[in-house]
């Protein structure tokens, strides 16, 4: 009987390295050549699991890539969530929580991030079958997080919680359009200095919405 329970989780353990191995390596993929510009057979191999088992667990390239954009994705979250939780919750005003919020959006090293997923992303446009996606990735962060922040701040109503929250990760979102457009996506110390202006203006122009009495 303890022989028949141990091998189903052996067997799942191991389905589990093997999509991690492969998520692993997409990444790894990426990283190198700057856009996903390789072959399922190339990534079975940096996976060091056969072409059968790629297929196992995805149903395309394609669904690798999303995936591992997915994943970025809730790195990014938790990176957002402990930046928020390691400061002290907002003191029932907006302007407070609003302060939070950008602290943490400031915090993140959002620039990486941005050009990962333009990289990645490019390939969607060029197949105009996602000509939104990087908005839609922000998007989905903001469903992820307004909860949990109206959860850490219950004397703020839930929907302006949602409403504040939304507007600064669509105005990142926006941030990051122009940023691309600038910059093409490159990582150096002059196109930081355009992510930190572009954010600079942004905060500037939503806390004109939350006048000091909110």
């Amino acid at each position: 009987m303890s022989s028949r329970l141990v091998v189903p989780d052996r067997r799942a353990e191991l389905k589990a390295r093997h999509r991690e191995a492969i998520l692993d390596a997409a990444d790894a993929l990426i990283r190198e050549r700057g856009k996903p510009q390789f072959s399922v057979d190339e990534l079975a191999v940096r996976a060091d699991v056969s072409r059968r088992t790629v297929f196992n667990h995805f149903s395309s390239l394609d669904d690798v890539l999303m995936t591992t954009c997915t994943r970025l994705l809730s790195d990014v979250v938790n990176d957002f969530r402990a930046a928020t939780q390691t400061a002290p919750a907002a003191d029932g005003s907006l302007v407070a929580l609003f302060d939070e919020i950008t602290s943490a959006v400031r915090a993140i090293d959002l620039p990486t991030v941005v050009a990962y997923l333009w990289g990645v992303l490019a390939e969607e446009r060029e197949n105009a079958r996602s000509p939104h996606a990087l908005s839609d990735v922000f998007t989905r962060a903001t469903e992820q997080l307004s909860l949990e922040i109206a959860d850490r701040n219950p004397a703020i109503d839930g929907f302006e919680v949602a409403i504040l929250l939304s507007s600064v990760m669509n105005g990142v979102a926006v941030v990051s359009g122009h940023w691309i457009t600038r910059t093409g996506g490159l990582l150096d110390e002059s196109s930081r200095i355009v992510w930190d202006d572009l954010v600079d203006r942004l905060i500037a122009s939503i806390r004109a919405g939350y006048p000091a009495g909110s």
